[in-house]
């Protein structure tokens, strides 16, 4: 019986076989000519903070002080991109963007919950985005001094601006294979769907199936040869 139905399956992908491969072959050139030609480049820029106290001679102390650097690190990440240290960074550059779009293009993570602030930086120009990750971290450094009165932020990496940059995004092989993957499967879908919508009898299985009835005879459709 599951043989019986994959071939079902099969027969109907065959009988579909232009729209099952048109589909998805459209849908890749679609998404190669957006990610070519329409979607702009986007680069990448990152610049490396370490959150550390002086160290103690006590075994005991550094470790506590090691945990509470630690702790830190969540509170000094959300600071980062909080409304006052971007809209410091757009007033210092005078950058053409508003606190959301600045807040979108910013990200701050923690490598391992580590004592380690990694601040990634996409725009459509390597150099300036460069240029807002290092603005980002003197910032940053400036008001942790003056909001939380402490002065164990330092910059580790600064973002270095890349003479032949790789755009981060768009991926365009991997758009590309996605696109054609869901126009495979849309492809697929809307073949089964118009075989489950076409309820004319073709052949004799059809009137077996669909119709309990035995079946008597068939007319051959065949053309006169003189």
């Amino acid at each position: 019986m599951e043989e019986l139905e994959l071939r079902q399956y099969w027969n109907i992908i065959r009988k579909r076989w232009i729209l099952v491969i048109s589909i998805p072959i459209i849908a890749a050139i679609v998404s190669g000519v957006l990610s070519f030609f329409v979607l702009k480049p986007q680069y990448e820029a990152d610049t490396t903070l370490l959150v550390n106290q002086k160290a103690d001679s006590n075994l005991s102390l550094q470790y506590q002080t090691i945990m509470a650097n630690q702790a830190l690190v969540t509170t000094y990440s959300n600071i980062i991109k909080s409304r006052t240290i971007e809209q410091a960074v757009i007033d210092n550059l005078n950058l053409p963007y508003t606190v959301k779009q600045l807040d979108a293009m910013i990200t701050v993570s923690s490598p391992n919950q580590s004592q380690v602030i990694d601040v990634k930086v996409v725009d459509g120009s390597q150099a300036e985005a460069a240029r807002i990750a290092n603005a980002l971290a003197s910032v940053f450094q400036s008001k942790a001094e003056t909001l939380m009165d402490v002065k164990n932020v330092q910059v580790v990496d600064p973002a270095e601006v890349v003479s032949n940059p790789s755009p981060v995004k768009p991926n365009k092989k991997l758009n590309i294979a996605i696109a054609f993957i869901l126009g495979l499967m849309v492809s697929v879908g809307i073949a089964f769907l118009l075989e489950y919508l076409d309820n004319r009898l073709r052949t004799e299985e059809d009137v077996t199936r669909y119709l309990g009835l035995p079946v008597l005879g068939a007319i051959v459709d065949y053309e006169d040869v003189e």
